[in-house]
């Protein structure tokens, strides 16, 4: 059997272990070279006559630009070739992990386009019930006999891990005593990181950091100046603007006690689950998987509709770090349940469906 993955993600562990797991099972899984387009992919298929499915994981980066036009023409390209892979028989396989483009660029186009996958997928792939409800919800899916649950895997072998609290607080210069509250991450305006930075300033403790570590996208660079605006005299809060490189993941998780997601809206994240690979607590918007992969045992849930949710939620952190080292152990053995060995032969079961 043979799988074409779409569209092409470079450094994305999320492809990768999936790429990996999937083959060991046996399957031939291709992938585009570095570069290609991911709004023409036809070529690839002929290439590859003819594959047996074509596994689609984000709908965006195939239709949609920030010009109109382009958006357009893009949308206009992509349609033709879910019509012509429909004609030709090629299995059509799409793992939702949006609904809609972040920057809610040309939404009707967006939302075209994702009607269209719908209608031509023969299964549909959910991180979680409640990334499928909303799925159903959102785009009135009737077929829901083509839907299947299939849950993010970890990051527990994919990261090193073995650095100290303590060297890894020292490389950042942050002191032992301190509760450390982390964002980690590519920074976007959905995250909500400038209310974690007011809200985080709320709070009546001395002995808190804040680090943001993250790289802004140039269409984001405003927030940047927004950032450092807001922590203008705070000497509590770390600011490191850009690419973290991936041996430096463990320095962040390891020098932290909390993760923090202050998303304002989220379906799936593997953010999360990367922060659970590490064995940290979290705190979390009850919004998509988000409440589904994370508990009250491991994490500090809170509704997106409490306007004092987060602080809530941060307060609670205060002065429990026994309690919060509890909390990181139960999400890393939480984070153990999904391996990627299990994920590659739930995504086999998949494609088998199809066929």
């Amino acid at each position: 059997m043979t799988s074409i993955f779409l569209p092409r993600v470079d450094g994305n562990p999320y492809q990768e272990q999936l790429i990996d797991n999937l083959r060991k099972i046996g399957l031939k899984v291709e992938i585009q070279q570095p570069f290609s387009s991911s709004t023409f992919f036809f070529p690839m298929v002929i290439k590859h006559w003819k594959p047996d499915i074509l596994h689609l994981h984000w709908v965006e980066p195939s239709c949609i630009s920030t010009n109109g036009f382009l958006s357009l023409l893009k949308s206009v390209a992509f349609l033709i070739q879910l019509v012509i892979l429909k004609i030709i028989g090629i299995k059509l396989v799409w793992t939702v992990h949006n609904l809609k483009n972040h920057d809610n660029l040309n939404l009707f186009l967006n939302n075209l386009c994702t009607k269209t996958v719908i209608k031509f997928a023969d299964a549909i792939i959910t991180h979680c019930e409640a990334a499928q409800e909303e799925l159903i919800k959102t785009f009135d899916l009737k077929d829901k006999n083509k839907l299947f649950v299939v849950p993010h895997g970890n990051y527990v072998e994919w990261y090193e891990n073995k650095i100290s609290r303590e060297a890894a607080r020292a490389e950042l210069n942050i002191k032992t005593a301190e509760t450390v509250y982390l964002f980690l991450g590519l920074i976007r305006p959905y995250k909500g990181v400038p209310e974690l930075i007011e809200t985080f300033q709320k709070l009546k403790s001395e002995n808190i950091r804040l680090v943001i570590a993250g790289k802004i996208n140039s269409q984001d660079a405003d927030l940047t100046e927004l950032i450092q605006q807001k922590i203008t005299d705070d000497q509590r809060i770390n600011f490191i603007p850009g690419y973290i490189e991936p041996e430096k993941i463990q320095v962040y998780m390891n020098a932290a006690d909390v993760v923090v997601f202050p998303y304002r809206d989220i379906l799936t994240s593997g953010a999360v689950m990367l922060a659970m690979s590490f064995g940290k607590a979290c705190i979390a918007p009850r919004k998509g998987c988000l409440g589904e992969v994370l508990d009250n045992q491991g994490a500090f849930l809170y509704n997106l509709s409490d306007e004092n949710g987060l602080i809530h939620a941060m307060n609670q952190t205060l002065d429990q770090p026994k309690a919060i080292l509890e909390m990181g152990q139960h999400n890393q053995q939480l984070a153990a349940n999904y391996s990627w060995k299990n994920i590659a032969e739930l995504t086999l079961e998949v494609y088998l469906s199809c066929l």
